[in-house]
């Protein structure tokens, strides 16, 4: 059989250089803050989505509040492991920092069948427990809404990236979020994925 040649982008990092530069460009027309391009242009990469761009929120003097909590180190919770998995692990290596999720953990489990709750949820009382002020969701908007109960309580939390998915508390937990005194970044709506987290998170790692 005679073998054919295509011309195409093969090198992954000029596939990644491209594909931010057109998104870039086209995101140029949008009424976007330039501090939080960056971000924005991550996480329609990750989607291929223009129309998550207008969604995409920093409240609370969010970017420079990571900065500044990124560069100290430490831990940051994810409420799934897809989204841990997700972050750059070269970039947390460089900051120190290092993503934790406690979903599978033995004592998550017996928390949550003790309480009458979700993992998600359980996860973040211990993450709290645990003194973590730094937290991600890509997945569960009861672990986001058990994080803005224990706020309330007292709990000190210094920024979080939200993007809890689903039809059933994900743009309710978000908007809660955006009410509230925690620096966030957030997409509004239903939408989300662990997959968008992590590339926000990506993105505001490569910032510091």
């Amino acid at each position: 059989m005679e073998e054919t040649t295509r011309n195409y982008e093969k090198d992954p990092a000029n596939i990644e250089r491209l594909s931010l530069e057109i998104i870039r460009n086209t995101l140029s027309s949008y009424a976007i803050d330039e501090r939080l391009m960056d971000v924005v242009a991550r996480v329609v990469h990750a989607a291929g989505d223009f129309s998550l761009a207008s969604l995409i929120e920093s409240r609370n003097d969010a970017l420079a509040l990571a900065r500044e909590a990124f560069s100290s180190g430490g831990q940051i919770f994810c409420d799934v492991e897809m989204l841990k998995s997700g972050i750059s692990r070269r970039e947390c290596a460089r900051l120190e920092l290092e993503p934790v999720c406690f979903i599978h953990d033995e004592k998550t489990a017996e928390l949550a069948r003790r309480n009458g709750v979700t993992r998600a949820m359980a996860s973040v009382d211990i993450a709290v427990e645990r003194g973590i002020r730094l937290f991600a969701f890509g997945n569960a908007p009861t672990a986001l809404f058990r994080l803005l109960e224990l706020r309330e309580l007292g709990a000190e939390v210094d920024f979080t990236a939200a993007m809890p998915v689903g039809f059933v508390g994900a743009a309710d937990s978000k908007e809660t979020l955006a009410a509230s005194d925690i620096p966030s970044i957030l997409l509004r709506g239903p939408r989300g994925g662990s997959g968008l987290c992590a590339a926000c998170l990506n993105a505001l790692l490569r910032m510091v």
